[in-house]
């Protein structure tokens, strides 16, 4: 497979972006914000029942779960839109949710794979551990035995970031998806870690105007209307917003990357 050059994409991400902005800045608020916003609760729950040491989980936990199938089926939309010329909103919507079984079984698909590699590291640990006469619970094979997961994991994952555009725009099942996207990937690992990398920078900047600005007006707001649950409740919204804006942002980009190595 041919490489992409990651100044290139961004290049035409931005420029595709202020094109159709009109078109995406909707649907990146419609999806991917209830999808941030569902995902946030969810996130903010499990935090804090471990925090409180609860074994079982709250409802407001359980989002997680529909905020991510939001989430996925808002990248297969993007990447139609972006991939599929002439398509409209609607079409791109029905497709994607045409598609979504499939981006669901190849998740699965993953997580399975993605289980039994942490399985087998785990295994391979403690009995190297219990050879060596070592306590497989202290805290420093614990931490090597992390590390040790998830560099598979994150290799894993950077090979199949084009997963989803791959489900949305070629007609495969979820195995040949996988390994259609995992061919894609063959010769970019380094370059899809730049993504990664950019996507990290894209990250913080985003989280420090949700701490600094975000965070700022919502003091001020309170101060206003004198109703804390409502201005924090504004305040989620807002970061929401902000969030699925990065996210719609990076689906554009890797349907651009994907667009540039399938063409070759």
């Amino acid at each position: 497979m041919t490489a992409f050059s990651l100044g290139t994409v961004w290049e035409e991400t931005i420029a595709f972006l202020r094109r159709e902005s009109g078109l995406l800045v909707p649907v990146a608020l419609a999806v991917y914000g209830p999808a941030q916003l569902l995902f946030d609760v969810g996130m903010q729950a499990l935090m804090s029942m471990r925090g409180a040491g609860e074994a079982v989980p709250s409802w407001q936990a359980l989002l997680v779960v529909p905020g991510g199938l939001l989430m996925l089926l808002g990248n297969l939309v993007v990447s139609l839109l972006v991939l599929a010329p002439g398509i409209s909103v609607g079409e791109a919507l029905a497709a994607g949710l045409r598609r979504l079984p499939t981006a669901l079984a190849a998740m699965l698909l993953l997580g399975v794979a993605i289980l039994a590699v942490m399985l087998a590291i785990v295994v391979a640990a403690t009995l190297g551990a219990v050879t060596f006469k070592a306590d497989p619970r202290s805290p420093v094979i614990a931490s090597q035995l992390l590390v040790l997961i998830m560099i598979p994991i994150g290799l894993l994952w950077l090979r199949l970031l084009l997963l989803p555009t791959v489900i949305a725009v070629e007609p495969l099942g979820a195995i040949d998806a996988i390994r259609r996207s995992w061919a894609l990937g063959r010769t970019n690992v380094l370059r899809l870690l730049g993504v990664w990398l950019l996507l990290l920078f894209l990250s913080i900047i985003l989280a420090m105007i949700e701490m600094f600005v975000v965070g700022s007006l919502t003091e001020l707001l309170k101060l206003g209307i004198g109703d804390i649950g409502l201005a924090s409740a504004v305040q989620m919204v807002a970061n929401a917003a902000l969030e699925a804006l990065l996210s719609m942002g990076l689906a554009v980009y890797l349907a651009l990357v994907y667009g540039t190595l399938a063409s070759r």
